[in-house]
């Protein structure tokens, strides 16, 4: 078994040079694989801060709604041949899943690649990450590039090399989402179907949107608008400080209170850039304190450059 491999300790003759020593050369073609599937091969994936294409299309704010994904378009790509020696379908260990509940500066992209039907509260138990084993996705380093590999089974496949098990051999960086639900940040959505998603701290991989069904659970793309209106609660990302809850969605409106850190806010609707929501404080968790009061009002839940200011609480009510 090999054990997971931070991008930092990858060999030093892959780009960017990162000190560490080359490994011998039985082990030459793993870590080769294994520094491909990190994203850190030049040209072969662009990190979450890379601003060489634009992170939203034009027309994409679409919801992500699978009769738009299942759609068939005839530039999608062909569904390339699954790897010949197809591994057995495992539950990825979740201790080398990292990146859980993002910090306030972290680039959460524009929305995530979830399962079709949301994990949460589902009798199949595919709760974390453990639906990744019924996952087949191929994924690309850019959509005019050929195939690299398949998300399978609850492994990361390279064409030609030794798979790799999810969270074993390899950390891998994704999102909480929901009390028990995992997800991959999707960094850009074209029209073309093609989309861009983070799946280690370093790397991104390219996907189309016509691949989203060839497991035995479906995928889908939802942005963040969508999963934020149909949240149970939320909370700020920048924690300790109070917020302004204003009358209407903008920022010239009256401000009608502060949101504190202690409180419980509801979302109610999604107007652009503003969450209309119900809050109540002072509160312990998911308890009202003696004395508390309830109001509703406009928070603004995405800044200027699209990324969320709101995120899901880790604890669910």
């Amino acid at each position: 078994m090999v054990k997971p491999v931070p991008s930092h300790q990858l060999p030093h003759r892959y780009p960017p040079p990162l000190g560490s020593k080359a490994r011998s050369l039985a082990m030459a073609s793993l870590n080769q694989s294994l520094a491909i599937a990190l994203g850190l091969l030049s040209g072969m994936a662009l990190p979450v801060g890379a601003t060489s294409a634009p992170l939203i299309a034009p027309d994409a704010r679409d919801g992500g709604s699978p009769a738009m994904q299942n759609k068939q378009d005839p530039s999608a790509p062909p569904i390339p041949p699954q790897p010949p020696n197809l591994p057995r379908a495992i539950t990825p260990d979740e201790t080398g899943i990292v990146g859980l509940t993002p910090a306030p500066s972290d680039n959460v992209g524009i929305g995530h690649l979830r399962p079709a039907v949301s994990t949460l509260g589902n009798s199949s138990g595919a709760t974390g990450a453990s639906w990744l084993r019924g996952v087949a996705l191929p994924i690309y380093p850019s959509p005019d590039s050929d195939h690299w590999g398949w998300l399978i089974n609850g492994w990361l496949v390279p064409n030609d090399a030794p798979p790799l098990a999810i969270g074993r051999d390899a950390t891998f960086s994704m999102v909480q989402t929901e009390a028990q639900a995992y997800a991959f940040p999707v960094l850009e959505i074209r029209p073309d179907g093609w989309f861009r998603f983070q799946y280690t701290q370093a790397g991104a991989a390219w996907a189309h949107r016509s691949h989203l069904g060839l497991g035995t659970l479906s995928l889908t793309l939802e942005r963040w608008e969508i999963s934020m209106k149909e949240a149970t609660r939320l909370e700020f990302r920048r924690p300790g400080l109070s917020q302004p809850m204003r009358l209407a969605p903008n920022n010239a409106a009256p401000l009608q209170a502060l949101v504190g850190p202690n409180s419980i806010m509801r979302p109610l609707a999604v107007e652009g850039d503003w969450l209309r929501v119900r809050v109540t404080q002072p509160a312990l968790g998911c308890a009202p304190l003696p004395g508390s009061s309830t109001a509703e009002g406009w928070v603004r839940w995405r800044n200027d450059t699209d990324i969320p200011l709101v995120w899901f609480p880790a604890n669910e009510c």
